[in-house]
C-alpha cells in the first residue's frame, strides 16, 4: 500500500463518525491503485484527502455519487480546483475557544487573524456564545444584541465561564489567498468546505456569512510568517494587538514555525495560538503531564504558554491551567 493509499485509509477511518460518506470514499480510493495512480500525479501537498473530495463536490460530484466514476471521468476539473484551492476553512465554534482566551488580555482589542480564510474567525464579538459546564451557563451576546449566530461551547470541570465579551476595535485577517465572500466560486467553495452531512454548521456557515456581509472583515493576502509584522503595524497603538493562528502551526516546516513562532512573541501585545500538540514549539514536554487529553485533542496557548485543552473543532473546553 502507498503512502497516499495508507493516507486516505486512515482519513476514512477519522472520518467515520463524522462523515460516513467521506469515510467510504477514502476507503474506496484507498484500495484503489488507479484512483491514488491519479492523485498521485498532484503535488504532495495538494493530496489531502479533505481536499481532494471538497474538490470532487466543488466540481459536481454529489453526495450520493460514485466517486470512482467521477474521478475518473473529471479528474482533470478536480486536480486543477485541488493545485488551486485549499482545505483550511473557518470553523466558527473555534470562536468560543477564542473568547475564552481572550478573557485574560486587557482591550479594547486590535484582532489580528493569521491564516484567516474568508475572515469569519475575525467576527467572534458578532456572534452570540453560550458557554456552559459545571459551574453554570453564561451567554455572551453581541454590544447591540443576539446575534443571528449563536454558538455552543462546553466547558470542563475547572474551566472558567468567560465573563465579557472582547472589545475589538479593530481587526484584519491573513492568507495566503483569502477567500472573498463577493466572488460566488471563493463563496461557493467555502459552503463546500462543510463536510456533507453538517446541516448545523451549513447553517451556521449561512448566518456567519450574512454577518460577514454586514462587517466585511479586511483580509490581506501575504505570506503569514512574513507578513504578519507588516499587518500588525497597522493596528491602532491604543489598543491591545492580539494574534491569532488557529491551527496554522501544521501548515509549517519545523524551522518555519520557529520562525514565526519568534516573530508572533516579538510583536507587542499577545500571540493566541490552537494547534495540534506535536507541532506547538518548547510546549509538548511541559504541558502533556499538566493538560492530560484525549488524542486528537488541541492545545490552547497565549504567548507560548499552555492555556487550556480543547477539541479540535473548538466545542469543548477541556481542560484550563491558566491563572488569569
Amino acid at each position: 500500500m502507498s503512502s497516499t493509499a495508507e493516507r486516505y485509509s486512515r482519513f476514512a477511518r477519522e472520518a467515520a463518525r463524522r462523515s460516513p460518506i467521506y469515510a467510504a470514499w477514502s476507503e474506496a480510493i484507498a484500495l484503489d491503485d488507479e484512483l491514488v495512480a491519479l492523485i498521485d500525479t498532484l503535488p504532495v501537498a495538494d493530496r489531502e484527502p479533505l481536499l481532494v473530495l471538497t474538490a470532487a463536490r466543488f466540481t459536481g460530484l454529489s453526495p450520493r455519487g460514485d466517486v470512482r466514476t467521477w474521478l475518473e471521468g473529471e479528474w482533470d476539473a478536480v486536480a486543477a480546483v485541488a493545485r488551486l484551492r485549499s482545505a483550511r476553512s473557518d470553523d466558527l465554534r473555534r470562536t468560543g475557544t477564542l473568547v475564552a482566551a481572550l478573557q485574560g488580555i486587557a482591550g479594547p482589542i486590535a484582532l489580528l487573524e493569521v491564516g484567516a480564510s474568508a475572515g469569519l474567525g475575525l467576527l467572534a464579538d458578532r456572534y452570540s456564545h453560550v458557554f456552559a459546564g459545571p459551574e453554570g451557563e453564561r451567554r455572551l451576546d453581541p454590544v447591540d444584541g443576539p446575534s443571528i449566530l449563536e454558538l455552543r461551547c462546553e466547558l470542563g470541570r475547572g474551566v472558567p465561564l468567560p465573563a465579557r465579551m472582547p472589545d475589538i476595535v479593530w481587526r484584519a485577517g491573513l492568507d495566503r489567498s483569502p477567500l472573498r465572500l463577493d466572488r460566488a466560486d471563493d463563496e461557493r467553495w467555502l459552503r463546500t468546505l462543510v463536510w456533507p452531512e453538517e446541516r448545523t454548521s451549513a447553517a451556521q456557515l449561512d448566518a456567519a456569512i450574512g454577518i460577514a456581509r454586514e462587517h466585511p472583515p479586511h483580509l490581506v493576502a501575504a505570506d503569514a510568517v512574513d507578513g504578519v509584522a507588516a499587518l500588525a503595524a497597522h493596528a491602532p497603538p491604543d489598543a491591545t494587538l492580539v494574534v491569532w493562528s488557529p491551527f496554522l502551526l501544521d501548515r509549517f516546516s519545523p524551522p518555519e514555525r520557529e520562525r514565526f513562532a519568534r516573530t508572533a512573541r516579538g510583536l507587542p501585545g499577545h500571540w493566541v495560538s490552537l494547534d495540534d500538540w506535536p507541532v506547538v514549539p518548547a510546549a509538548e514536554a511541559g504541558s502533556r503531564a499538566n493538560l492530560p487529553g484525549a488524542d486528537g485533542d488541541a492545545l490552547l496557548s497565549r504567548d507560548g504558554h499552555p492555556l487550556a485543552v480543547v477539541s479540535p473543532r473548538g466545542e469543548r473546553i477541556d481542560r484550563w491551567v491558566a491563572a488569569d
